[in-house]
């Protein structure tokens, strides 16, 4: 007998893990341009503390947002038919997942300018670093995002079908 860990995903897990997975994948390519950009005679000196400090209270405050207000939505009202209550669930979803991802990503882009102010290739490095696994940890459509944003979907005590329908683990 399967269960919701190994059962397979539905489509729209699958297209949203495809698109986030491109997404993230213009960070580490923005910070190679970048490079060729700021990075002229080598990496340079590290820019002054205040710019780091910056960076890093962006994202400490994205990952606060994303933890406390991130994975919080409506309950889903009572009745429909499965189907319809599952592509509801994901399209709430999805939005909520594009709402967090636009959060997290102004880390990075914050040091964008940033890092032309102080003139230090450095401070994108501190923006890539710091962005990546904050994007990694909210954003990415795994089990752990999927199973909170479920739970606020069932606060009311009806079924999204955000994990699956009972038929999907037989």
């Amino acid at each position: 007998m399967s269960n919701p860990m190994n059962a397979t995903r539905p489509p729209q897990a699958t297209s949203l893990m495809t698109v986030m997975g491109s997404m993230l994948a213009a960070i580490p390519l923005i910070t190679l341009v970048m490079w060729f950009v700021l990075a002229v005679d080598g990496i340079g000196d590290f820019p002054p503390t205040w710019a780091p400090l910056l960076i890093l209270a962006a994202a400490a405050g994205a990952y606060s947002l994303c933890e406390l207000a991130g994975f919080r939505t409506a309950p889903l009202q009572p009745g429909g038919r499965p189907a319809d209550v599952e592509r509801l669930s994901w399209q709430r979803f999805t939005s909520s997942t594009f709402v967090r991802f636009a959060v997290c990503e102004a880390v990075f882009l914050l040091s964008l300018p940033l890092a032309f102010i102080v003139d230090s290739f450095w401070v994108i490095l501190v923006g890539a670093v710091l962005a990546m696994p904050l994007l990694a940890w909210e954003v990415w459509p795994g089990v752990r995002n999927t199973q909170r944003f479920a739970a606020s979907l069932e606060s009311a005590g009806h079924p999204s079908y955000l994990l699956g329908r009972p038929q999907d683990y037989l």
